[in-house]
């Protein structure tokens, strides 16, 4: 028994093996100066330095989030360098994703301006520049469908992300939900991302409160604190020159106030660095790399201190192996079977759920890629119905849910939109449009929407207009429509003789056509970019000649048939796609003036198609018009038009009309330089054009060998308010025009 008591006593005095401390890792915010985090984590896993707890901050919860799901660095730079940020910040539905009708109304009113009436006919606005959609499918891009978790325990890291809460102006913690949503609250900047309302709250960018969130990991159990702060310092006087550098400087003292006092809770054991990322942006994000180095450099300058935390190569081996067996079994993957599709709709549930959920278009019992689901929510969010779409998938009683969150729009439901557009020749002719339309969405559980339009300058016009599905696909529509438009008409006469003709020495008659319209068609939807339209409708009005003494009354009705097809990704400057609208219509028109009276009856029709060809930033583009009608009278009821740019260039906007048109034309266009600003692109074109067509008023004269040959050369903007273009445009008889456009006069 001595002996026994004896090796007993020696082993009771000998230390206690000691246990390693809990490390965590605190990242702040800082746009895409956290990249800069990366090169930090780089430099702990060079050097066998756990992380066991890891919180962040806006981007600083991206960063964390994603090393939380067990991304090693090189993982996290691929990740990190492979997304398009700035596409973050662009909420905007690509236009070759809108649906038909949704086209017709931006090429028409390009200034969107996300200006609400509200059911109390008040303004109402957005609580954003920018809806946080585009930001976060980049969010769920990078978690791909990981399902909702009840705890952010369970990640190979234990993880925090901070927010605001927006209404108390307090700190959030975030320890449980759908990751992605969670990293959304904690980036979203006031003012210039929508809030995120999540759990009754209203979130934003957690930096304005905690953009270091040492307290969440010391509260987390954390024994020693590695925390990276890449806040900005404040301004000097001298950079103190602006208002917007006076908001800066207030959003530095408040984010580093907040900042002071986390690290005022730091321990001797604690570790604080602090990455020299002077001269990079919070949206320089094409300096990541450069960030990315500068973490490292932060890092292995704190070293000697850091490397008291590194452990054995096996120990370091099993840490390791236990985040990746944890990492596997969050089913991360690219694709999920889905035993339930849920729908949540926060608003006013104008919009019926069977609306949504065959828009949405996933069904039940089948596995969907996540790009099927992302194609899904970007299908609803093109209703322009809602200010933010996103999902979440859960695991309920051994079943994955997914659950589309929808969020109507908190303004409206009443919206204006505006257009500006202008033609000068720098001669003798300045065409100018000023219009506004007032959208009044789901007026009923379909979707349907009154508008109301108003134009004013060289051409005016003042609509109203009923629009609804029929259906809750959206298949079958009906519109009805009227409208009062008064437009500028220019015919050209051979003296001496009665029939129009526009070659050789011609003069001009000008008539101004004043018509009140009224239409009514029944439509199917094909798919989102083709429809086919039946509908019947009436005209009557006044054409009166400016520069001679009389009038003519006139009047039309009849049926129409209209097949319409848009895949466009741009109407002014398109690299893939196609556009073609033909429309059929057997009309009777009467004349009525200066004693007498004419009825004829015949076919009008229209046909206009567009198809651009692309190789890089080279885009050629083939163009079709042609239209006429068989009730020859000797005036058109439905004039046909030419001249402008690209519209036989050389010749004013219009200046050609006749009863027949036609135009065959190809542009050419080179894309010279992007202008990306981040939030917005504005490239520059260079080109040209080659047309030939012409203007005739007997069907007997059409023929190529009566048209006119035309080019033009131009530098081109495709601006968010419109294209603008700088062009020469020649034609045949010595006809030429410089051109200065902005907006849609026309259409190429």
């Amino acid at each position: 028994m001595r002996p026994i008591l004896l090796l007993l006593t020696l082993l009771l005095s000998l230390p206690a093996q000691a246990e390693r401390p809990r490390v965590a890792l605190v990242l702040s915010g800082g746009g895409a100066k956290g990249a800069a985090h990366v090169g930090v984590i780089r430099v702990l896993e060079a050097n066998r330095i756990p992380v066991d707890i890891v919180t962040g901050t806006s981007m600083g919860a991206y960063v964390a989030g994603m090393y939380a799901l067990g991304l090693d660095a090189d993982e996290l730079e691929r990740q990190l360098l492979g997304l398009d940020w700035n596409q973050g910040y662009q909420d905007k539905v690509g236009r070759d994703e809108l649906s038909l009708r949704r086209k017709r109304q931006n090429d028409e009113f390009l200034l969107r301006t996300d200006i609400g009436i509200d059911e109390k006919w008040q303004l109402s606005l957005p609580g954003g520049f920018f809806q946080g959609q585009a930001l976060g499918a980049l969010l769920r891009s990078s978690t791909l469908t990981i399902p909702r978790l009840k705890n952010f325990d369970y990640l190979p890291i234990p993880y925090r992300a901070v927010a605001t809460d927006m209404e108390t102006m307090t700190p959030v913690v975030l320890k449980r939900g759908h990751l992605a949503t969670a990293m959304q609250a904690s980036m979203s900047v006031p003012g210039v991302l929508q809030p995120v309302a999540l759990n009754g709250k209203l979130l934003a960018d957690g930096g304005v409160v905690n953009n270091l969130p040492v307290d969440v990991a010391k509260a987390l159990g954390a024994d020693v604190v590695i925390a990276v702060d890449i806040g900005d310092a404040m301004l000097p006087r001298a950079e103190l020159d602006s208002a917007l550098a006076m908001v800066t400087q207030l959003t530095n003292y408040l984010t580093r106030a907040g900042t002071e006092r986390q690290t005022a809770l730091l321990s001797d054991d604690d570790v604080l660095l602090t990455p020299d990322i002077i001269g990079i942006g919070v949206g320089d994000f094409n300096r990541m790399p450069e960030a990315i180095r500068r973490g490292e450099a932060a890092a292995q300058a704190m070293l000697p201190q850091l490397q008291a935390l590194a452990i054995s190569e096996r120990d370091y081996a099993e840490y390791h192996n236990r985040k990746l067996d944890r990492r596997a079994r969050l089913q991360r993957s690219d694709a999920v079977f889905l035993d339930k599709v849920e729908v949540e709709v926060e608003g006013n549930g104008n919009l019926s759920e069977a609306v949504i959920r065959d828009v949405l278009g996933l069904r039940p019992g089948q596995f969907h890629q996540t790009e099927e689901l992302e194609r899904g929510v970007r299908r609803l969010y093109a209703l322009d119905a809602f200010e933010q779409v996103s999902y979440r998938i859960e695991e309920r009683d051994g079943e994955q849910v997914l659950t589309v969150q929808t969020t109507e729009k908190g303004w409206g439901p009443g919206f204006v939109d505006l257009k500006f557009a202008l033609e000068d020749d720098f001669s003798s002719r300045t065409s100018y449009e000023i219009g506004a339309q007032f959208r009044r969405t789901n007026i009923n559980m379909l979707g349907g929407e009154w508008l109301a339009e108003v134009t004013l300058g060289s051409n005016k016009l003042v609509a109203t207009e009923f629009y609804t599905p029929l259906d809750t696909d959206y298949d079958v529509f009906w519109k009805v429509r009227g409208e009062y438009e008064k437009r500028r008409r220019t015919f050209f006469v051979e003296p001496g003789e009665e029939s129009f003709e526009q070659f050789g020495r011609l003069t001009t008659l000008d008539f101004d056509y004043a018509t009140w319209r009224g239409l009514s068609e029944l439509g199917y939807n094909l798919n989102p970019w083709s429809e086919l339209a039946l509908g019947v409708q009436g005209l009557t009005g006044s054409i009166e000649a400016r520069n001679l003494d009389g009038s003519l009354d006139v009047a039309s009705a009849g049926p129409y048939l209209r097949f319409t097809h848009d895949t466009l990704d741009n109407v002014f400057f398109p690299t893939h796609g196609e556009a073609a609208e033909l429309t059929l219509g057997y009309y009777r028109n009467r004349l009525d003036g200066q004693g007498s009276s004419e009825n004829v009856a015949g076919l009008d029709y229209e046909l206009d198609w567009l198809r651009p060809w692309n190789a890089g930033r080279h885009t050629l583009v083939g163009k079709l018009v042609l239209g006429g009608s068989t009730a020859e009278q000797p005036l058109p009821v439905f004039a046909r038009s030419l001249g402008g740019l690209f519209n036989l260039s050389g010749y004013q906007s219009e200046q050609l009309s006749g009863r027949y048109s036609g135009l065959a034309g190809v542009l050419y266009h080179y894309r010279w330089f992007d202008n990306d600003f981040g939030a917005f692109r504005s490239p520059v074109y260079l080109g040209g054009s080659l047309e030939r067509g012409g203007v005739w008023n007997s069907g007997a004269e059409v023929g190529w060998d009566d048209s006119l040959t035309a080019g033009s050369i131009f530098v081109g903007v495709d601006t968010n308010w419109g294209p603008l273009y700088l062009a020469f445009g020649q034609a045949e008889g010595d006809k030429s025009s410089v051109y200065l456009y902005f907006g849609n006069l026309f259409s190429f």
